[in-house]
């Protein structure tokens, strides 16, 4: 009766605790892992500013400026392209080359343009000379000889044909080899502009 009782049971060997150590080895193994984990999420929470991986957060500056408002003005930034407005009165004058027609006599086209935008009323043309001497020698009879030419649309070109008759006094000793400087303006209601001088050898 002793003996069959004794084959039934498992005899104790060497291979029983190794399993166990295995098992408790595996538990161990595990409960370090759901440790890490556990630490990885409280040092990392959901929300949190550092949580973002380093790839979103190189892409957040690129998505904020692509969804501004229309409208919104982005410090520092410069527009490509700035338009400034055309003025509504200004003015080009060519007089080209002066022709003689005597000695004290001298004939040239001046042509005006109104570049601005509107219109330029009473549109005159002033002409002065004077000599290397600063003498102020008289054209047609006045200090300044004076054309007018009424008004002037925006963009529009006037041609005057001028004749200038210089008295160069008695003898013409104020234009015989002197350089004379032809100075022009001209005027509106709305502008004045003074042209770079002309010099003219006699």
């Amino acid at each position: 009766m002793t003996e069959d009782s004794s084959e039934g049971k498992e005899k104790p060997g060497p291979g029983l605790p190794e399993k166990k150590n295995l098992m408790i080895a595996g538990i161990i193994v595990t409960v370090l892992i759901i440790i890490v984990i556990a630490v990885v999420f409280i040092q990392l929470p959901p929300g949190s500013k550092n949580a973002k991986p380093a790839a979103i957060m190189n892409i957040t500056p690129k998505i904020t400026k692509t969804f501004l408002p229309s409208g919104t003005r982005v410090i520092g930034q410069t527009p490509a392209i700035q338009i400034t407005p055309a003025v509504p009165v200004d003015f080009i004058l060519k007089s080209g080359n002066p022709s003689s027609c005597g000695l004290t006599c001298r004939q040239l086209d001046a042509s005006i343009t109104n570049t601005g935008y509107a219109t330029a009323h009473d549109v005159c043309i002033d002409v002065s000379m004077h000599n290397s001497r600063n003498e102020i020698i008289n054209l047609n009879g006045n200090p300044t000889l004076n054309r007018c030419i009424g008004d002037i649309e925006g963009g529009q070109i006037k041609t005057e044909s001028i004749t200038i008759n210089a008295d160069c006094g008695l003898f013409a000793t104020k234009c015989i080899g002197e350089t004379l400087t032809l100075q022009t303006r001209v005027t509106s209601v709305e502008k004045t502009v003074q042209f770079p001088d002309q010099l003219i050898a006699v």
